[in-house]
């Protein structure tokens, strides 16, 4: 079957689960829990720039549900998903919904404005929330984000990553084109404070744009010999399809928010991101068998955010029977060398990890339907760009 047909088809399975709200461990052939309803909120962005991914987030909140409850007898728990919109305003409306249904804590966001905005509608209730996405460097201000965490680190790491990956490919002139919302705005600054000289050019646009044309042709009237996209998935698929129609023969480069086999779904035709190269979350190691699970399932998405959301929902789930008298003491107690799908975690006193470096990863393809998504490299601040069979 073609990839992307298989792939929307998955999307639409999974995505019925976010319609029904409440998931509980219905698929589980295991005893069923018998003790009292824990319910766990989840972001999910089922609408806006990263609605080709959610299908992927959600898989791993769900399969942490069924393993929460396969682990234990007393309590049941279940999942409550409500869509992020990858929006402040939605997140914010998002949010109050998941606490008028009582949940004990939640799992998201994955777009930095819509975390932004449910901390306060949650905070404000005394929720805390462990953000599976959410790279901003501003959420690492524990006065001004109360009762947050996230398990993966700031952007003030990725910059640094980012620029280092453009040095080892031989960039030289980059240009930055990034959104201008808060994950965009803040990444991009991270990465022209790491590079070392001065950028070709350093372009935003709305996350909204229908048209990157004039951007991308300001890029090539300056003579910028890589463009680095700060970009979404389906604005990164509008930029490459621009460059290509084009002819601009840059470098191609960015970050975690388009990183992923999701890409090549959105594409028509893959070969315009060929060798292009992204930094990624990297796990380092890997606990459990979700990993392999999710590899299994052949559901196209940003696979780093997909362990990420598993090990949310199950450091939640830890943390309530741990302690559910105190919910955000607790996940902090819990995310004390806490091992994950997606690396081993421990929480700084203001809720944030610094994570195990990035991958380095890249795109090949010589037709419309045949590309690959492959990481052959990663970056740490220890050691720099390291080859993955070093």
């Amino acid at each position: 079957m073609n990839r992307k047909l298989l792939t929307a088809l998955l999307t639409l399975t999974f995505m019925s689960a976010a319609l029904a709200g409440c998931v509980g461990n219905d698929d589980d052939t295991t005893t069923e829990p018998t003790g009292p309803v824990v319910k766990i909120g989840f972001l999910n962005p089922a609408t806006g720039p990263l609605a080709q991914d959610a299908a992927g987030f959600e898989y791993g909140a769900l399969q942490a549900v069924i393993d929460l409850n396969a682990a234990q007898s007393d309590t049941v728990f279940e999942a409550v998903v409500a869509d992020s919109g990858c929006d402040g305003t939605v997140g914010a409306a998002a949010a109050q919904s998941l606490v008028d249904a009582n949940v004990v804590a939640v799992a998201g966001a994955a777009c930095s404005g819509a975390s932004m905005a449910a901390n306060a509608v949650l905070s404000a209730a005394g929720i805390p929330m462990i953000s599976y996405a959410s790279t901003n460097p501003s959420l690492s201000d524990a006065t001004a984000y109360p009762d947050f965490f996230r398990v993966v680190p700031s952007d003030a790491i990725q910059g640094p990553a980012a620029a280092a990956m453009m040095v080892d490919s031989g960039a030289t002139n980059p240009a930055i084109l990034h959104m201008t919302n808060d994950y965009g705005s803040g990444f991009a600054d991270a990465i022209e404070d790491a590079w070392n000289g001065t950028l070709c050019q350093k372009i935003g646009y709305a996350e909204t744009a229908t048209s990157i044309a004039s951007e991308i042709t300001q890029i090539a009237d300056a003579g910028c010999d890589s463009i680095f996209m700060v970009s979404y998935v389906t604005d990164a698929a509008m930029i490459l399809n621009e460059v290509a129609a084009q002819g601009v023969t840059a470098m191609l480069f960015s970050g975690d928010g388009p990183a992923g086999e999701g890409l090549l779904t959105e594409l028509s035709d893959d070969s315009v991101a060929h060798d292009l190269f992204v930094t990624t979350p990297r796990a380092g190691s890997s606990f459990g068998d979700f990993e392999a699970r999710y590899d299994a399932s052949n559901i196209s998405s940003i696979k780093a955010y997909v362990l990420t959301s598993y090990d949310s929902i199950m450091m939640i789930g830890a943390a309530h029977q741990l302690d559910s008298t105190a919910m955000s003491t607790s996940i902090a107690t819990t995310g004390t060398a806490y091992e994950g799908a997606s690396g081993l975690h421990t929480f700084l006193t203001n809720g944030d990890v610094y994570g195990a470096g990035y991958n380095i990863c890249g795109y090949t393809a010589a037709g419309a339907d045949d590309g690959t998504f492959t990481c052959t490299k990663y970056w740490t601040v220890a050691d720099g760009v390291q080859d993955n069979a070093a």
